[in-house]
C-alpha cells in the first residue's frame, strides 16, 4: 500500500491511497481542497484524476467534499460514503445552482453538478453500509462510527496485501468502534486537532469553543494520546500521522510534543513508533513496499 497526504487541517483534508499490482487500485479519502489545488497535488502525486478509482467520503464538511463537484466533472469517479453522508450530500449547498453562484464556481460545474443533482447521483453515489467490509479493487474497506456533527460520520480501515491503515480525523470523542479499528492500523491517521488551553485562551467564540470541544466536535492532543494507548500494540511496529491541526489552537510542536510526553510517561518504547505530523500542503508519503528497503524505518528494541 502506499499512502499520499495531499492536506490535512482545517483548510482541507485529502488522502491518496494506492494497492494492488503496479498501484492500479486508487481511492481518495476526502475531497477538501479547491479542485484546483487538488488536481494540482494529484499531479505531484503522479496521478490523473481519470486513475482514480473512487472517492470516500469520511463526512459531508466542506473541508472534505469542496473539491467534489469540480472532480465529478473532471472524471466522474465513484463517490463512496455512509448512506446518511450521501443524503447529507444531495441537500448541500454544493449542489444548488444559485448557492455555487455565490461560491464563483465555474459555470460548467454548476451544470455538471445541476445534472448530478438530477439523477446523475444514482450512478456515481455508492452507499458503504458502515460497519460492513466491501471491497474496491484491490483494497477492502471497512467504515466505523465515529463521533462528530455531520449526518453520518465515519472513519476507515483500509487493508491490501497483509497491511492496514487506519484513518480518523473528525470526532469528538474516542468510541469502542474506533479504538476497535485503531488496533489493527499499521499506519495510523489520527485527528489531533487543538491544545485544549491554547482553544480556551484563543479567540475563538464560546459557541465555537463550546461545539470543538463537544462529544461530537474534535480530537484534542490530549485525546489522541489517550487513544494511541489505549490501542498500543507492544509487539509490533507503527506508523502515526497527527492530522487535522487547527492552525488556531494548534501546532506541530505541540502537538509532537503532547503525544511523545504522554507516550513517555507510560513507559511505552517510543522506538516502536514513527510519528509524523501532516501539514496543510503536501505531507508525507508511506509506502508498504519500501519499508524492506529502508532498515532505519523497522529499527527498534528495547
Amino acid at each position: 500500500m502506499r499512502v499520499t497526504s495531499l492536506g490535512s487541517g482545517s483548510g482541507g483534508n485529502a488522502l491518496l491511497v494506492e494497492a494492488g499490482p503496479l498501484r492500479r487500485t486508487k481511492l481518495l479519502v476526502d475531497a477538501g481542497l479547491p479542485i484546483r489545488v487538488l488536481s494540482e497535488r494529484l499531479r505531484q502525486a503522479r496521478i490523473h484524476p481519470m486513475q482514480l478509482s473512487g472517492v470516500l467520503l469520511t463526512h459531508e464538511h466542506s473541508d472534505h467534499v469542496i473539491g467534489l463537484p469540480g472532480l465529478l466533472k473532471q472524471c466522474a469517479p465513484a463517490v463512496l460514503s455512509a448512506p446518511g453522508t450521501l443524503a447529507a450530500m444531495e441537500r448541500l449547498p454544493l449542489w444548488d445552482e444559485p448557492e455555487m453562484e455565490k461560491l464563483s464556481i465555474s459555470e460548467s460545474t454548476i451544470a455538471y453538478a445541476v445534472a448530478l443533482k438530477r439523477g446523475l447521483q444514482e450512478k456515481l453515489l455508492h452507499p458503504l453500509p458502515v460497519g460492513a467490509c466491501s471491497v474496491i479493487d484491490d483494497i477492502e474497506v471497512l467504515p466505523f462510527p465515529v463521533s462528530h456533527d455531520a449526518a453520518e460520520p465515519c472513519g476507515y480501515l483500509l487493508s491490501a496485501g497483509g497491511w492496514h491503515v487506519g484513518v480518523v480525523i473528525d470526532s469528538g470523542e474516542v468510541t469502542p468502534s474506533m479504538l476497535d479499528a485503531m488496533r489493527h492500523a499499521d499506519l495510523l491517521i489520527l485527528e489531533s486537532n487543538h491544545d485544549q488551553d491554547r482553544l480556551l485562551r484563543g479567540p475563538y467564540p464560546y459557541y465555537l469553543k463550546q461545539r470543538i470541544l463537544s462529544a461530537t466536535g474534535h480530537l484534542s492532543n490530549d485525546q489522541a494520546a489517550e487513544a494511541v494507548l489505549r490501542t498500543w500494540r507492544a509487539d509490533s511496529l507503527r506508523w502515526l500521522w497527527l492530522s487535522h491541526l487547527s492552525r488556531t489552537n494548534n501546532t506541530p510542536r505541540l502537538a509532537l510534543k503532547s503525544m511523545v510526553t504522554r507516550l513517555d510517561a507510560a513507559k511505552a518504547n517510543l522506538s516502536q513508533i514513527h510519528i509524523s505530523v501532516l501539514p496543510p500542503g503536501m505531507g508525507r508519503v508511506w509506502d508498504s513496499t519500501q519499508l524492506w528497503h529502508e532498515p532505519s524505518l523497522w529499527e527498534w528494541g528495547g
